[in-house]
């Protein structure tokens, strides 16, 4: 069970009474549209009003689109929520990730070539102060991934390096400096660690091959100095580990190896359990080959938070899917 009185969340028996009281005056269908975040396709403001009243949600992305956009749409999200609702961007270079005209600094690669943890500092205030500016209140970043293999398409550019310690040491400083503006989130992604393989999780399984103590070693260290210093939120990717499971479970056979967001073993037993995690869970999203070829959706969206995570990412059809999680719940 979550502790609000302890990292990240800190709250006061007043906090901690609005949260209760709050669930505890929820209908079911409330309580199941706090499970997901949505791809905003339109920023039309009966559209806007729909989705939060009908599909009551707990989160929203959106695509690139000027600050001025990104403002009214966020002011309407706000003004038709019960609760109030998660709005993220993906700052992970600048403000640029929050609208079209916001400020590109630079992404992770060039960040982590300097050295300096201050330009990581700066970077998650600054491109988070253009963001909160906006409405938005949760960074999709940092990039706590470790980047081995030069073929991987994926955060190429995006993560800090190839040095675990230098990957913490600057996803740490990312957060610290988002968490100077009051009130904002941060989600480092994507656990439980890419960049060792080639393939796109877009388009393909995603392998991170690591034995146990090779992954205490790197990404553990990276999330656990992570988590540690405060973070809020963790984004899941769709990455199988296959020796890490072999390992926890001799019998365990290929076809039945699920992708972390699939897979409690990861996102309960090693996130939750052994790391002592308790922020926020998160999906990647989830059109991407890595988690959609491991079974139906009916069947994958309650799968994934049965495993632990505690929203996902995004509606594909909102009516199907919300009725497909609602019937989960109620059975």
């Amino acid at each position: 069970m979550t502790d609000l009185r302890a990292k990240p969340y800190f709250l006061d028996d007043e906090g901690v009474a609005w949260v209760e009281n709050t669930i505890a005056a929820m209908t079911a269908e409330e309580k199941v549209g706090q499970l997901f975040f949505q791809l905003m396709a339109s920023q039309d403001e009966a559209y806007l009003k729909d989705l939060m009243e009908r599909f009551h949600l707990g989160g929203c992305r959106y695509n690139n689109m000027p600050s001025a956009m990104v403002q009214n749409q966020n002011r309407i999200l706000q003004q038709h929520a019960k609760v109030p609702v998660f709005i993220a961007c993906n700052t992970e270079a600048g403000g640029d990730g929050a609208a079209a005209d916001g400020t590109n600094i630079a992404p992770g690669i060039k960040i982590g070539a300097t050295g300096n943890r201050e330009y990581a500092r700066a970077l998650g205030k600054y491109a988070n102060a253009e963001a909160a500016a906006m409405g938005c209140n949760m960074a999709f970043a940092p990039v706590a991934d470790i980047h081995y293999n030069w073929l991987n398409t994926e955060i190429v550019s995006r993560a800090f390096g190839n040095d675990p310690a230098r990957v913490a040491e600057m996803s740490l400083a990312y957060m610290d400096g988002a968490h100077e503006n009051e009130g904002f989130a941060c989600a480092a992604k994507h656990f439980p660690g890419n960049g060792l393989d080639h393939r796109d999780a877009h388009l393909a399984n995603n392998i991170n091959g690591m034995s146990v103590e090779e992954w205490d070693a790197t990404f553990g260290m990276v999330y656990k100095t992570l988590i540690d210093g405060g973070l809020d939120a963790i984004m899941g990717g769709h990455i199988l580990m296959p020796e890490y499971m072999s390992e926890i479970d001799p019998d365990i056979t290929p076809d039945t190896i699920m992708p972390a967001t699939l897979c409690p073993e990861i996102m309960t037993d090693l996130l939750r359990k052994e790391l002592g995690f308790n922020g926020m869970v998160v999906t990647d999203a989830s059109h991407m080959v890595g988690m959609t070829n491991r079974m139906k959706r009916k069947d994958m969206l309650p799968a994934a938070i049965n495993a632990g995570c505690d929203m996902f990412l995004f509606f594909n059809d909102p009516a199907e899917d919300f009725a497909t999680m609602l019937n989960a719940y109620k059975t």
